[in-house]
């Protein structure tokens, strides 16, 4: 019997509360979910573990999400990112386009639709 996975979500967020409400939003909906406080620790989980998606905040202390995606670009092309951020963004501003950007506040219905279009682009 093949075993079935389980999606690997990294939150990357610099606020505690939305890093802990969204991951508990998404372990409830069936995904192993790590959190990172920032672009830095980020980056040290993706190079020790697998994830099918990270799921990034854009200013954080450290290294912010820009930095974050590009360097997810070069080590981790195929990796589904998406992006939360509380400010106006346009294609322009990333070095590659993330798969969507959600704009803070969002809604848990608005969260699960792009999570779940972006894990249909790891599954094939």
């Amino acid at each position: 019997m093949a075993k079935i996975h389980t999606p690997k979500i990294l939150v990357v967020d610099d606020e505690k509360d939305i890093r802990e409400i969204t991951q508990a939003f998404l372990v409830l909906n069936g995904y192993e979910v790590s959190t990172a406080a920032n672009g830095k620790e980020a980056l040290d989980k993706l190079l020790s573990d697998h994830f099918d998606m990270v799921i990034t905040d854009l200013q954080m202390p450290l290294m912010g999400g820009i930095e974050l995606l590009q360097k997810i670009s070069q080590i981790k092309s195929d990796l589904v990112t998406i992006v939360l951020t509380g400010y106006a963004v346009k294609a322009s501003d990333f070095p590659t386009e993330p798969f969507a950007h959600l704009r803070k506040p969002f809604s848990q219905k608005q969260l699960m639709e792009v999570v779940q279009e972006g894990l249909k682009t790891v599954a094939g």
